[in-house]
């Protein structure tokens, strides 16, 4: 497997069947109305823009969209997508991000921060978004809540998509000390067998607040989705809004 400290790997892994999985996996008319209401501003940088699921339809309803990805594969899914004339595309690792502009609105979503190796490589994200937002500028999370309980042993084992001519078999391990979950999608079809793995360095809510306050930031909202529902000890993710640190009131 490529270092787990290369920003291209999830992309090559990934990118081919990324659509097909995670093409619906909620209402993105949710995240525009969600975006749209935090600020009037309309400048917005994602970190991760990764196929353009959330970009497009941001850059269609208005904002002037700029999307970072290190994936090369990626991007390409993203240019091919209709409406991505509208996202300025940067290919590059967003731990090390320097555009020299500021944004009205950055974007990290999809638990995205998790895939980045460690501790040290999500910080310097969080503070690369100080550095991006305008006085006034927000930072937006979005990513799941870990679930001990999933884990017996350290280890995961279900099923995923099967239907007449194929099956995902999805395999995990798990190290609470490191925080790291590991797991392979085992897909089984006419082809034959593919891997897709995928590495975790999850971070929990309180974690997240700590480290965005290392990065300059201030928590301003926190709910359970983009829908705004409440957040509370049973919410399996979190949408999580930092504000700078001494900037202007957000809101």
């Amino acid at each position: 497997m490529t270092a787990p400290n290369d920003p291209g790997e999830y992309g090559r892994l990934w990118a081919r069947d990324y659509d097909r999985l995670f093409e619906d996996r909620e209402d993105v008319s949710a995240v525009v109305a969600m975006l749209s209401g935090l600020l009037p501003g309309r400048r917005l940088l994602e970190l991760g823009v990764g196929t353009g699921r959330l970009a497009v339809p941001l850059a269609a309803a208005g904002f002037t969209v700029t999307g970072v990805d290190a994936s090369p594969e990626m991007v390409d899914r993203l240019r091919g997508r209709p409406g991505a004339d509208a996202v300025e595309v940067v290919l590059a690792d967003f731990t090390e991000l320097a555009l020299g502009r500021r944004f009205d609105v950055v974007l990290v979503a999809f638990s995205t921060l998790f895939l980045l190796p460690d501790q040290a490589a999500q910080l310097a994200c969080l503070r690369g978004a100080r550095r991006h937002l305008a006085d006034d500028g927000l930072l937006v999370v979005e990513a799941f809540v870990p679930d001990p309980t999933r884990w017996t042993g350290g280890r995961h084992v279900s099923v995923g998509a099967l239907d007449d001519t194929s099956a995902v078999l999805k395999l995990g391990t798990h190290d609470p000390v490191a925080q790291v979950i590991r797991t392979q999608d085992v897909v089984l079809d006419a082809s034959g067998v593919s891997l897709r793995p995928n590495r975790l360095r999850y971070v929990w809510p309180s974690e997240l607040d700590a480290l965005a306050i290392a990065a300059g930031l201030r928590q301003v909202a926190r709910t359970a989705d983009w829908a705004g529902r409440p957040f509370d000890a049973t919410s399996t993710s979190h949408v999580s809004v930092y504000a700078v640190a001494g900037g202007a009131p957000a809101g």
